[in-house]
């Protein structure tokens, strides 16, 4: 049982009790007891009956915190058994559950997911829930608070130290020394006084947890195994330490067990294990990670079977939805291998010392770019991907008898999100060509007014429509050449506009172009009245996968693959400091 299963198991407990107070019901008793004992074996048909008979008693008897809450406990244990897609699509259900019934108990569909994705290790995303839950939960819910302090202090420690002993502050503010929580607190406070490296409050807390253990009868053992390893590190015991965390222990999971073998082994000064141990974490979240990828898929193509053998019609275009969804799996391992690998070799080692160090650096960056990299995949994925698999179980499912307009209708709406996936994974192909490709040819004759003037045209049907001035500046004349690669050009310049479009919700959009005095450079720039780009972050914009609104859509790879293109053709892309307005990129090519 690992700290947060036992975290669940108490939250479960006192609603237990707290619920057996209020029914008398001996039947009703007898199928908590044997629910409270289903939640930790792996009969899952036997435990979704029984919460199904709990949910239909607390309905009927109108008890709405008491159904939400065995709602709640059905996704935990879906998350604590692998069904991370299952657990995914329950969170949302119970979330649009409360929305439509105007509920007040929403800290518990983003407690459930912050639990889906801390389970999994994607800790940023877990920690964005956790606090949503925070924003939503009753102030005078003692109980919750202490039980989402503590997540949150957990998932900080290897993180941010200081962040996570603000977090076990507010826990130990809301719980009383006589609570089923205060073990949890003392135990959590202690790991985060072992990484934060205060041996001697970490014993002074380990004597506190003690003196409690011996008073409270009903507390178990669990917590005590990680803190012993901790202790035997402090003592200078680091075999006996690593020992105690190659045993099997319900105290900890992989990932745990990782960070703390990486702090012992930085106590021992053995820095290359460190390395080794720290790539090897990285290795099992990436594991975790692509377990729930593939367990998306493995639903959405039973979804997909199931259409096939009810609509004859569906089959084609079932088969490419499975084929795009095959390719996007495939794309995405291939440019996260292609990726890491890159960066590996980037620097060349001077000396051991210099090595250790920037081997652990890199190993840190290679963390944090994986962690942007899967949530803008995931975020712009997902989307897509629920409409898919909820429109297909629509339309194959015999019990709905739908009109022939409104099969249509959802058959184009599975069609459109195809085709956007089907971008997403262009895009990244695209960023995979230009991060090999050498260079452009640039053997195209372009007329550049004419060409410019199509582009607006296009920008203009497509994608503004009217909603904003679209205008194009020139002083060259109407038969000006240069020679470049035309469609190199026309991608750079369709990303801007399509940029300032986006970021520009009134006023106007200009496209100008001029020459140097010598005739040997072009200038292309795209200027809009937008929101702006800070000049702090004037770089930052032109990395992988950064975004200045991650609200917006797109995977923040525009403006990196952008300037990659124009390096390809000789030139360069930049902002215009000087523009204050909104925003200014200037596009620089050679003529010939």
């Amino acid at each position: 049982m690992t700290r947060k299963m036992l975290i669940l198991l108490v939250g479960l407990f006192l609603a237990f009790a707290a619920s057996a107070k209020e029914n008398t019901d001996s039947a009703h008793l007898a199928l908590y007891h044997r629910y409270y004992q289903l939640f930790s074996t792996d009969r899952a048909e036997e435990f979704y009956k029984t919460s199904e008979q709990l949910q239909s008693n607390f309905l009927k008897k109108g008890e709405m915190l008491s159904y939400y809450k065995i709602r709640q406990n059905e996704i935990f244990y879906d998350a604590e058994h692998g069904y991370s897609y299952k657990a995914i699509v329950k969170a949302s259900n119970l979330l649009e559950d409360m929305k439509a019934s105007d509920s007040k108990y929403y800290e518990l569909p983003y407690m459930s997911l912050a639990n889906i994705f801390e389970l999994r290790g994607n800790y940023r995303i877990s920690i964005h829930y956790y606090q949503e839950a925070l924003k939503n939960i009753n102030a005078k819910d003692s109980t919750g608070l202490a039980h989402l302090y503590s997540q949150l202090a957990a998932i900080t420690t290897t993180r941010d130290i200081d962040e996570a002993k603000q977090w076990i502050d507010q826990m130990g503010h809301v719980i009383s020394h006589d609570s089923l929580y205060y073990k949890v607190y003392l135990t959590t406070k202690g790991q985060i006084l072992f990484f934060s490296g205060e041996k001697e409050a970490f014993f002074e807390n380990l004597r506190e947890l003690s003196d409690y253990s011996k008073r409270s009868a009903l507390l178990d053992h669990n917590g005590e195994h990680v803190l012993q390893a901790m202790e035997d590190a402090f003592n200078g015991k680091y075999n006996e330490a690593l020992w105690l965390l190659n045993k099997e222990s319900q105290d900890y999971d992989d990932i745990r067990r990782c960070d703390i073998r990486v702090r012992i082994y930085e106590m021992m000064g053995y820095y290359e294990l460190a390395v080794k141990e720290t790539a090897r974490r990285r290795e099992l979240r990436d594991s975790l990670n692509n377990d729930l990828l593939f367990n998306n898929i493995n639903e959405i193509n039973t979804a997909i079977d199931v259409a096939k053998l009810n609509e004859k019609a569906a089959r084609e275009r079932e088969f490419w939805l499975t084929a795009v969804i095959a390719l996007l799996v495939v794309a995405l391992m291939l440019i996260i291998s292609r990726y890491f690998s890159h960066r590996r070799h980037q620097k060349q080692i001077l000396s051991q010392n210099e090595q250790l160090e920037a081997a652990l650096n890199e190993a840190k960056e290679s963390e944090r770019m994986k962690n942007n990299f899967i949530k803008h995949i995931s975020h712009e994925v997902r989307t897509p991907l629920n409409i898919i698999t909820g429109y297909a179980q629509v339309v194959s499912n015999p019990r709905f008898e739908l009109e022939k307009k409104e099969r249509t209708t959802l058959l184009q709406a599975i069609e459109q999100n195809t085709a956007a996936i089907i971008d997403i994974v262009n895009d990244l192909l695209e960023v995979s060509l230009d991060e090999t490709r050498e260079r452009y040819r640039r053997d195209d004759l372009i007329v550049v007014n004419d060409f410019c003037r199509q582009l607006m045209e296009k920008t203009e049907e497509d994608s503004n429509k009217g909603r904003l001035a679209l205008s194009f500046l020139s002083s060259l004349s109407n038969d000006f050449v240069i020679q470049s690669n035309q469609n190199a050009i026309e991608r750079i310049l369709q990303q801007l506009l399509s940029n300032a479009l986006k970021f520009t919700e009134k006023g106007q959009v200009e496209l100008s172009v001029s020459k140097n005095a010598d005739d040997s450079k072009m200038y292309f720039a795209v200027t809009d009245t937008g929101i702006g780009i800070p000049e702090e972050r004037s770089e930052q914009v032109f990395e992988h996968f950064y975004k200045l609104d991650s609200f917006k859509q797109g995977l923040g790879i525009g403006l990196s693959m952008s300037r990659k293109i124009a390096i390809l053709l000789g030139g360069t892309l930049d902002i215009d400091k000087d523009y204050h307005n909104g925003t200014r990129m200037i596009l620089i090519i050679p003529i010939k």
